[in-house]
């Protein structure tokens, strides 16, 4: 028997570099090549201007719709239908971006990476929605996976933990001026402040330094919080950085510091223990399912509590722990998508 034709809704996917980017550039090429090995196929729709990011061994189709939110919603229906009839036939259609759409008369797996809209009455409409209509629903940890079932209960639902193999592992250094590098987008639920206030807390703690994109208007918040505190001078701000320089940063940081109130999966936990950098995470589900049990945490959104963490984390022996990787996680979306088309190997 073979695989399965599967058309990904891409639509949404053209966003700096952050876990569903990453997830996109490094699970996709994989799975194609699986597929194609066993007689199916993997297509792409993506929006008019395209990804900004190669997808090698994916078929990508350029629709008529901008990038623009509004858009994707109201015509993604009409345009994966349209990309079925040109471009099929296809056993299934895989999304991971509410409201999850397709044409009827093809499966549908839904992926979610996380929950963070589904805090309003039309987030968790739309979730509740997917789950129902999906032949199989993923989420990349146990954690999400348990808020699923709080919503709705999936006919399928399976896990499919991210993978931490990505980054080229540097061989560790020590900078002339130390730094905790905390990884990730400037935004509310990855609670940059608490690391600002932490670091108020302590005047031994070394510098921060930010890495990541930033969202609205997180970057005067902190800016704003640090002068308050007297802290400004040991807040740093690298931007969005290239493959290769933040394998350099993991190797060279004092501590990796993940203050998050919510997440998915946690990615940069991985890239920190691929690297054998020192690691602190707040107390949240997704964290306590990934990071190793020795790994030092402290209470969501509790500066004195970080900043205690930080010091436990300075003072013990970096964690050298197996991470997963994403030819596994690629095999298991396959696997994921045969299932759900009665299409696995005989």
């Amino acid at each position: 028997m073979s695989a399965p034709r599967v058309l990904i809704n891409g639509l949404a996917l053209n966003q700096p570099m952050g876990g569903v980017r990453r997830h996109a550039v490094e699970v996709f090429p994989r799975a194609a090549a699986i597929l194609h090995e066993r007689g199916g196929s993997l297509t792409m729709l993506t929006p008019r201007s395209g990804l900004g990011f190669r997808l090698p061994g994916v078929q990508l189709i350029k629709s008529r719709a901008s990038s623009s939110r509004l858009q994707r919603i109201l015509g993604q229906k009409w345009l994966l239908k349209s990309a079925a009839a040109t471009s099929g036939p296809f056993d299934l259609i895989h999304g991971g971006h509410l409201p999850a759409s397709g044409p009827e008369g093809i499966a549908l797996v839904h992926l979610q990476h996380d929950l963070r809209r589904q805090g309003s009455f039309l987030g968790r409409y739309w979730l509740k929605r997917a789950i129902q209509r999906s032949s199989c629903v993923l989420t990349v940890s146990q954690a999400s996976a348990d808020e699923l079932l709080r919503i709705a209960t999936p006919r399928n639902l399976r896990v499919i933990h991210h993978g931490g193999d990505h980054l080229t592992r540097c061989t560790r250094s020590t900078p002339k001026d130390p730094f905790i590098l905390i990884p990730g987008h400037l935004q509310p639920r990855k609670d940059p402040l608490t690391a600002i206030r932490a670091l108020a807390q302590d005047p031994s703690l070394p510098t921060l330094l930010f890495a990541g994109a930033v969202r609205g208007g997180m970057a005067q918040r902190m800016q704003t919080e640090a002068a308050r505190l007297g802290v400004l001078d040991r807040v740093r701000y690298a931007g969005p950085i290239p493959d290769a320089d933040m394998a350099e940063l993991y190797a060279s940081c004092s501590a990796v510091l993940l203050p998050s109130r919510l997440e998915g999966f946690g990615l940069p936990i991985l890239e920190a223990l691929n690297a054998g950098a020192r690691l602190v995470v707040s107390d949240i589900p997704a964290h306590a399912e990934i990071a190793p049990s020795a790994t030092p945490r402290f209470a969501v959104g509790d500066p004195e509590d970080c900043a205690r963490a930080l010091r436990q984390a300075l003072d013990q022996a970096p964690l050298e722990v197996p991470t997963w990787t994403w030819d596994e996680a690629a095999e298991s979306l396959v696997a994921a998508w045969e299932s759900a088309t009665n299409k696995g190997q005989i």
